[in-house]
C-alpha cells in the first residue's frame, strides 16, 4: 500500500512540475495571450510545420492562413512569431519582422453565428457588422446563443481570431 502511495505521489510530482522550471521565461503575455517564436522545420503541401520550445509537437499553419498572414513565401529555417490564447490554441502567427500586428476588439451582441464557423454577425453601437472567422477560433462559436454579449478580437485582416463572452 505504501509503495503505491509513493509511486502515485511521484507520478503527480512528475506531471505537476512545469517544464523549464527555474529557467528565465522569454514569452510575451498580452491579455491572457502568450507570444513566442518558432522555426519552420518542414513545409509539405503548403502546410508549415513550426517547431517551438513551448510544445512537444510541431504547430501547423494551413496554406490559407499562411497566405492570409503574409507567409506565402516562407522557407524552412525562417523564424515566425506565434500567439496562443489561454487554452493554448493559436490565435495569430506572423513573420519575425512583425510581432502581432494591429489587433482590435469589437464589443456587441451575437445576431448570428454560422453553424459551419465561417462568419459571425454582431449588433454593435455602430450597427450590424459581419466578420469572417478564423478556422481555429470557429469552435468557440458553438456555445454562444444569439443575443449573447461578446467581445471579439480581430487580426490585421479583420478576421475574428478570438471571442470572449461578456457578463
Amino acid at each position: 500500500m505504501f509503495k503505491h502511495w509513493i509511486l502515485s505521489m511521484a507520478a503527480v510530482m512528475f506531471f505537476v512540475t512545469p517544464v523549464g522550471a527555474g529557467e528565465p521565461s522569454r514569452e510575451i503575455t498580452a491579455n491572457a495571450h502568450y507570444g513566442f517564436s518558432g522555426v519552420i522545420n518542414k513545409i509539405e503541401s503548403g502546410m508549415l510545420f513550426i517547431h517551438t520550445d513551448k510544445s512537444l509537437q510541431d504547430r501547423t499553419i494551413s496554406p490559407n492562413k499562411a497566405d492570409r498572414v503574409g507567409l506565402h513565401n516562407a522557407k524552412v529555417g525562417d523564424t515566425v512569431n506565434l500567439m496562443v490564447d489561454s487554452g493554448n490554441v493559436m490565435v495569430d502567427v506572423s513573420g519575425a519582422d512583425r510581432f502581432f500586428p494591429d489587433h482590435r476588439f469589437v464589443v456587441g451582441t451575437v445576431n448570428y453565428a454560422d453553424p459551419y464557423w465561417k462568419e459571425i454577425q454582431l449588433s454593435t453601437p455602430d450597427g450590424t457588422a459581419t466578420f469572417e472567422v478564423d478556422t481555429l477560433a470557429g469552435n468557440k462559436l458553438s456555445v454562444l446563443p444569439d443575443g449573447a454579449p461578446v467581445t471579439i478580437e480581430l487580426d490585421a485582416d479583420n478576421v475574428m481570431v478570438d471571442i470572449h463572452r461578456d457578463r
